[in-house]
């Protein structure tokens, strides 16, 4: 019994209240309009007013799609994971990983959605939900 009530005491721990949506792969799931993207080397902003385009990402329980300027430019599958530290030098512990091996952590808070290139200067992709 005390084993049992030692693992649920963690799983409550491991995902606090503000973290419970970015824990579970449900609420990354819906239609991500995209609003900018942030970093490089020096430090750019893009966004569609700045760039012309329009960008958008579908993702359901099985497939990740990116679009842009309403052409699908990716369909793949996707492994939605929480790693047990922070990864790839941000702070976040969610990560996805596409079909194409595309890594991408993740910082999900109510309806924006924040898709973190797995590299140094690289872009922070915020989005809002559709």
């Amino acid at each position: 019994m005390r084993i049992l009530f030692a693992i649920c005491l963690l799983v409550l721990i491991s995902c606090s209240k503000d973290d419970n949506e970015t824990c579970s792969s449900k609420g990354f799931q819906g239609t991500w309009i995209w609003d900018k993207s942030v970093g490089g080397f020096g430090g750019w902003t893009d966004t569609p007013q700045s760039s012309g385009k329009t960008k958008k990402v579908v993702i359901d329980d099985l497939n990740f799609k990116w679009y842009e300027n309403d052409q699908l430019i990716k369909d793949l599958p996707y492994d939605f994971n929480l790693s047990d530290k922070a990864v790839f030098g941000t702070e976040e512990k969610t990560y996805v990983i596409l079909g194409d091996s595309t890594q991408y952590s993740v910082e999900l808070k109510g309806d924006s959605l924040v898709l973190i290139d797995w590299c140094y200067d690289c872009f922070y992709h915020h989005f809002h939900r559709q």
